[in-house]
């Protein structure tokens, strides 16, 4: 990774999500978390607080940890959280593709997540990666998916 985009990156993250561990870059914590996403998602005995979303039926069971370094929105959000068992309510764009999101935050899958996107949803989903002022890894993704499906629609 360049300077420059080391340099960029931090400046997209508050100082609190890159002093976790000194001298190592958020990247390489990101893809750490990422290897071991699967386990902790949605993990109940592990999570620091129960996440309910206007508009879905269920809890989310999340982690401090792959959340504010991915998220601008959820640093703000745990900034307020003092305990573990906490609820944390909130409200995004589009209930309906907010965890596919979510679980990519965890696992860092890129093709389970294109998987998800449809003509149908890919500009609701744009906007919960607005809301939630998600990463580059995760833009990526969704503008590979609207330069593949979407863009080449619109030439034919």
């Amino acid at each position: 990774m360049s300077r420059a985009t080391s340099q960029l990156r931090i400046r997209y993250l508050s100082s609190a999500a890159t002093s976790l561990i000194d001298g190592i870059p958020v990247t390489f914590i990101i893809s750490k978390l990422h290897q071991i996403g699967p386990n902790f998602f949605d993990d109940k005995s592990s999570s620091i607080a129960e996440l309910q979303v206007d508009g879905i039926d269920r809890p989310f069971w999340i982690h401090k940890e792959w959340l504010i370094l991915q998220s601008s929105f959820f640093q703000q959000v745990f900034e307020g959280v003092k305990s573990n068992d906490s609820i944390i309510k909130i409200r995004v764009p589009s209930p309906e593709t907010f965890e596919s999101l979510l679980e990519f935050l965890y696992d860092g899958d890129a093709d389970k997540l294109y998987d998800t996107l449809t003509q149908d949803n890919y500009f609701d989903v744009w906007k919960n990666i607005e809301f939630l002022g998600l990463g580059p890894a995760i833009r990526a993704v969704w503008i590979a998916f609207y330069q593949n499906n979407i863009e080449l629609d619109t030439r034919s």
